[in-house]
């Protein structure tokens, strides 16, 4: 599929591998493809997409009359919504990698100020992998008394706050974009 790109949305979604990129594009990009996914569920016949459509359609209608009616620029409701997306994509960004072993997937971002807090200690992904039950602000209190068994199952994908994040990735890709567990001629992951 990736060799099959034109080469301009080869380099788009190189850019979009990069943290500046899934700030700037990543938003559209993931609009994109979720719509074009639902789309295409709909064409096949799931009714459970068309139903959801068909209820979102009139609420976000609501919404934009109800931005407009208040005298808020739609153009600021817009941008605001976009922005917090693309907060979301820091998140997103490091928050799982492609690795063989299962466990040494999901990140560990040691970071205990604003964004951890904005993501509810999701930053402590592994964590909540392990423990997807325990509470929010329970997430680095247990890190902490169990931080070297997460290090080993992680195997070391532990960042120490985000601004380490952003000075890495902010222009370079954190992965390449093709699977790198792919096969070069195709076929699925391994494992």
């Amino acid at each position: 599929v990736w060799h099959a790109l034109p080469t301009w949305l080869q380099r788009v979604h190189m850019f979009n591998a990069t943290l500046a990129g899934r700030l700037l594009i990543g938003v559209l990009i993931s609009q994109y493809y979720f719509m074009r996914s639902d789309v295409r569920d709909i064409c096949a016949g799931r009714r459970d997409v068309l139903r959801d459509w068909l209820l979102h359609i009139p609420a976000a209608a609501l919404v934009i009359w109800i931005v407009i009616a208040a005298g808020y620029p739609l153009w600021a409701y817009f941008l605001a919504a976009y922005g917090g997306l693309a907060l979301l994509k820091i998140r997103t960004f490091a928050e799982h990698r492609a690795h063989e072993d299962v466990q040494a997937r999901t990140a560990v971002i040691e970071d205990r100020g604003f964004f951890a807090f904005l993501f509810l200690n999701n930053n402590f992904h592994s964590v909540h992998h392990m423990y997807p039950h325990i509470s929010w602000y329970a997430l680095p209190g247990l890190y902490q008394a169990q931080k070297e068994t997460f290090m080993q199952r992680n195997q070391g994908y532990i960042y120490k706050n985000y601004r380490h994040l952003f000075a890495r990735y902010f222009l370079q890709c954190k992965e390449p974009v093709p699977h790198p567990l792919w096969p070069r001629t195709g076929g699925s992951p391994k494992s």
